[in-house]
């Protein structure tokens, strides 16, 4: 007689059918492929040739930055000149405006200066003016006062 228990027969069901189709459809992971990893000659090329290069950076800043600083002083040695220039020039159009020096280039080419007549304006108080604000009287004061310099009265 055949023992029922030891005897295990594969049946499949639905159950058993879908977890097979599933596990055979199922993509399988694939290992990680390694880094590629440099030489290491060709890394100690690289680090070397990184480490030259940014020091060949640096120089040329350097040299950059000092160019720039010569510049720069030359430009406030230039600054400096002119403005001296400036002053000197302006001391001598101030001098050459003073009453003092018309008064002699006056008498040298024979010329008699008159002093400028001031006359004070006139002011009408026939002028009718609204009572409307204070910024309105200002401006009706200019005017009479343009007006009276105008016709001179």
């Amino acid at each position: 007689m055949v023992n029922k228990q030891e005897v295990r027969y594969n049946v499949m069901s639905e159950g058993n059918l879908a977890r097979t189709w599933e596990k055979k459809l199922r993509p399988k992971p694939t290992p990680p492929k390694p880094r590629r990893r440099f030489n290491k000659v060709a890394r100690v090329v690289f680090w070397v040739s990184t480490v030259w290069g940014m020091g060949l950076l640096a120089s040329v800043l350097a040299v950059h930055v000092l160019i720039m600083g010569y510049q720069v002083d030359a430009l406030q040695t230039r600054y400096t000149q002119l403005h001296r220039q400036t002053e000197v020039l302006a001391l001598s159009v101030t001098q050459l405006r003073s009453p003092q020096a018309l008064a002699a280039d006056s008498q040298r080419m024979h010329i008699t200066l008159k002093s400028p007549m001031v006359v004070a304006p006139k002011v009408h108080h026939s002028v009718a003016v609204s009572s409307s604000g204070k910024w309105y009287q200002g401006v009706s004061r200019w005017i009479a006062g343009l007006r009276g310099a105008l016709t001179g009265r």
